[in-house]
């Protein structure tokens, strides 16, 4: 049996946004192109525009449009 290992979740995120920042500069760098973030949201509920605007705020964290 393995043993378990604990993983800081924040150091993980911050690893995974730093990827994506360079990935979508290198994007923009090779051709042009800038990342962007289109959302659709059907109905009114507060949940769902909650987590839309967290997902904004993490794209535009990133570098997209």
């Amino acid at each position: 049996m393995a043993l378990a290992s604990v993983i800081d979740g924040k150091i993980a995120a911050a690893s995974v946004i730093e990827a994506v920042k360079v990935a979508a500069g290198g994007l923009e760098t090779e051709t042009g192109v800038k990342t962007g973030l289109a959302v659709v949201i059907v109905g009114d509920d507060p949940a769902s525009h909650a987590y839309v605007n967290s997902k904004s705020k993490m794209a535009k964290e990133c570098g997209f449009n």
